[in-house]
Formats: structure tokens, C-alpha cells, sequence
């Protein structure tokens, strides 16, 4: 099978030499032959969509942050540089009334509104990062799927151009008959759209071999960028054997990324609630204030120190209102989240019982795969015997063969990655992300 797939790769090299754009940047350019271990790698860059996630993260990010500062020291200098006119009976009357002067004030107590406010931030930064962690999973699969879907289109150009070079050896010899003889233009001529019609698939399998390169190459961020050779994958998952689905399902609630995002969200929703509530409590504040002033006079303080209270007595329904809608958000969160559930659940039942068919479906096509390679090696016998035999069509049914089994190895291996997907399993190898001071460390910080 390797060997077909590397045959294949390199008539696809040839006859795609054309398809590369000539002059880009070498930081553009794929290697070759191009890996899917490279290829993932290359996936866990930030492509456009995972960017937009990032940011998604980014901002969650900065808002935990301006959650954090509302808790902390501010410090600020003030100053003025002012030229007055003083009254005649002012104590002084000097001209400069310059001032500079130094605040630090914290809010020292708020009845949990701060501390609210902050674990809110905290979660919902903390689902956002759940959510980049899902968007490059499927990122992933959708390369893996444009991978494969470039190995099968080389080995349906192969097979599809010995039919057509069959479909034309009886052709030709059909066309010698003829002047013999033997047979009629009729006989000719249908062998003659059996061979067109070869000849358009093709085509079409060559076109196939170009289309599923540019996705791939799109995929990638490297639109530029054909892949022309590609190396066939180990296929691990077809040996991997299938638990229970029970199991699998108590994983993909525990450890899903969409899941554990929205639970997240319901947590902050839950702590947003909390803070709109202490909208209505008492809010203290210490402040200390140091001033130097050019122009001296009795009301002006060089240093003062105090707590402020602030008690609210009514807030006009301003309170309640925000309350109730906070309160509506977790509502929404909360249904989305068994909503999820329950899809995550139907979900892994779905992909379990297509890996069971998959598995079935395997030790058909390979038997059927054996059939064909026997029938062959009669066919190749005979054929060296000079006794009239179907060679060519035997090594078509061959390639079909083999297609049809690779194809299912490659059903079978993106099944098994979307099942990791749904349990959780991808996410132990961490996400890439830029490492600037906005991004998170890792799912679990909390700031």
C-alpha cells in the first residue's frame, strides 16, 4: 500500500509542478514530502480561525484584569500650575497658586462585590480558554481530513488512469481487428466511449488531485503552497480497540472543552449575580493625600487621611434590575449546558456505533483486498501463459480495492480523533498559543 501511495505522489509531483506559484516566500513554502505529523504541527499556528478564538481569550483576559485593578492601590501625582490675581484682603498675594500632590486610595471593604466581580472575570477567562483548546481540536480534524482526502484522490488518479490505459489497449487492438476484419465499426466504436469515458474520469481524479491539494494548502495558511508529495501516515486508531460506550460518554461529560467552557460560563453568570446583589450594600474606602503648595493658604491641607462610606439608601430599581438580569443570563447558561450534554452525549453514541461499523466494515474491504490481489497473480499467470485473460481489468479492481480499504483506515482514524475530541483526550497536549502578557497560562489559572 505504501509503495502504491509513493507511486502516486510522485506522478501527482509531476503532473503538478505547474500548480506551486513561483517566487514565494520561504516561509510560506510546505516541505516535501509533507508529513501529517508536520502538517498538524503546522495546524497548531494560529490559522485565522484560531486567532479569532485567541482573542476571544485575550479579551476575557483584560476584562479579569480590570476586574483585578477596582481591588487595588491607586496611586496618582496631581498637579497645577496656576497664575492668580489675589484679593486685596487675601492672606497672601503672591501671584503663583502652583500645587502638587500625591493620592493613594483603596477600596478597603464592598460586601463581596469586588471579590464577585473578579472570580466572575476569573471564570469566564478560564472558559475561554476551554473554547480555543475546542477550536484547535477541530482545526486539527479539519487538516487530518484534508490530508487524507489528498492521499485518497493520488490513489484514485492511479486507478483511474490504468482503466483508461486499459480501456485503450482494447481499444487499439479492437481498431487492428477491424482492418482485419474481425470485427465491425460498431465494436469499435462502443470500445471507443468506454475509453472516453475512462479518459474524462480521469481527468477528473487529476483535477480531484489539485483541488484537494489547494484545502489542504488552505488549511495550512499556506494558499500559495501546493504539497506535491505526501507521505502515508502510521494509522495507530485502526488497531485501537473500542470500550464500552457508557464509558466513553462519562469522559465526554467530564472532560469535554465545550462542556467544562460552558460550566465556566454558568460559574461567572453565577458570581456576576453575587455582585449586581452588593450594588445595594455599603462600599468603604481609605484614601491618604499629601500636598505641597507654592502659595500658602489657612484652608489648604499639606496631609490628610480618612475612610470614606458609601451607603446606599435607594437606588431607583436599578439594583433589581441588574440582579434580574444577571440572573436571566444564568438561566440561558444553564439550558445551553444541558442542552450540550445531551448533544455531547448523542454524539458519542453516534461516533461509537460508526466505529463499530467502520470495524466491520474493515475486514470486508480487506478480504475483499486479498481476493483481488490472488485473482491478479492467476491473471498475471495466464497472461504469461499467452492464454486470453483479464489482466488489466484485474489490476483496476486492484486499485479499487485498495482504495476502498485505505479510505475506511482513514474513516476509522477521524473517528477516533473526534471521539478524543468529544472525551476530552486532545486537550492533554496543550494549545500553542501566543505568549504575550494577555494570554493565560493554561485553563486552570485563576489569577
Amino acid at each position: 500500500m505504501r509503495d502504491i501511495i509513493r507511486r502516486c505522489a510522485a506522478f501527482a509531483a509531476l503532473s503538478l509542478v505547474g500548480a506551486n506559484v513561483s517566487g514565494q516566500a520561504p516561509s510560506d513554502e510546505l516541505p516535501q514530502p509533507l508529513t501529517l505529523e508536520h502538517a498538524l504541527a503546522i495546524a497548531d499556528e494560529l490559522s485565522p480561525a484560531m486567532a479569532v478564538a485567541e482573542a476571544e481569550v485575550r479579551v476575557a483576559h483584560a476584562a479579569r484584569l480590570a476586574a483585578q485593578s477596582r481591588t487595588g492601590i491607586d496611586a496618582r501625582i496631581e498637579g497645577r500650575l496656576q497664575w492668580v490675581e489675589p484679593s486685596p484682603v487675601a492672606e497672601s498675594q503672591g501671584n503663583e497658586d502652583h500645587r502638587i500632590g500625591l493620592i493613594v486610595s483603596k477600596n478597603l471593604y464592598d460586601f463581596g462585590r469586588s471579590e464577585a466581580g473578579v472570580e466572575a472575570a476569573n471564570l469566564a477567562e478560564q472558559g475561554g480558554t476551554y473554547l480555543f483548546l475546542n477550536a484547535r481540536q477541530q482545526y486539527r480534524l479539519k487538516v487530518m481530513r484534508r490530508f487524507f482526502d489528498v492521499l485518497l484522490s493520488d490513489l484514485a488518479f492511479l486507478r483511474d488512469n490504468e482503466e483508461m490505459a486499459v480501456a485503450y489497449v482494447q481499444l487499439d487492438r479492437l481498431r487492428q481487428r477491424r482492418d482485419l476484419g474481425e470485427v465491425s465499426d460498431l465494436d469499435v466504436l462502443e470500445q471507443e466511449v468506454i475509453y472516453q469515458r475512462a479518459r474524462h474520469q480521469r481527468l477528473q481524479s487529476q483535477n480531484q488531485q489539485r483541488a484537494t491539494r489547494s484545502r489542504l494548502a488552505l488549511a495550512l495558511n499556506r494558499p500559495s503552497a501546493l504539497p506535491a508529495e505526501l507521505i502515508m501516515p502510521p494509522l495507530p486508531a485502526v488497531e485501537r480497540g473500542l470500550p464500552e460506550v457508557e464509558t466513553l460518554q462519562e469522559q465526554a461529560l467530564q472532560n469535554n472543552s465545550r462542556l467544562q467552557a460552558l460550566r465556566s460560563q454558568a460559574a461567572a453568570a453565577q458570581q456576576r449575580v453575587q455582585a449586581a446583589r452588593a450594588g445595594a450594600r455599603p462600599t468603604l474606602r481609605g484614601a491618604v493625600e499629601a500636598y505641597d503648595y507654592s502659595r500658602q493658604l489657612g484652608r489648604d491641607d499639606t496631609f490628610r487621611a480618612g475612610l470614606h462610606l458609601d451607603v446606599p439608601l435607594f437606588t431607583g430599581g436599578a439594583v433589581d434590575a441588574a440582579v434580574a438580569k444577571e440572573q436571566a443570563e444564568v438561566y440561558r447558561v444553564q439550558a445551553q449546558l444541558v442542552q450540550l450534554e445531551h448533544e455531547i452525549r448523542q454524539s458519542v453514541l453516534d461516533t461509537w456505533l460508526e466505529l463499530d461499523s467502520l470495524r466491520i466494515r474493515l475486514q470486508g474491504v480487506a478480504a475483499l483486498g486479498s481476493f483481488r490481489e490472488l485473482y491478479l497473480d492467476r491473471s498475471r499467470a495466464l497472461y504469461e501463459m499467452e492464454v486470453k485473460t483479464d489482466l488489466g481489468d484485474s489490476m483496476v479492481q486492484l486499485s479499487e480495492a485498495q482504495l476502498q480499504e485505505l479510505q475506511v483506515k482513514f474513516e476509522i482514524e477521524l473517528a477516533w480523533a473526534r471521539m478524543d475530541a468529544l472525551t476530552g483526550v486532545m486537550q492533554d497536549d496543550g494549545a500553542r498559543m501566543s505568549e504575550p502578557s494577555a494570554a493565560p497560562a493554561s485553563p486552570g489559572e485563576s489569577g
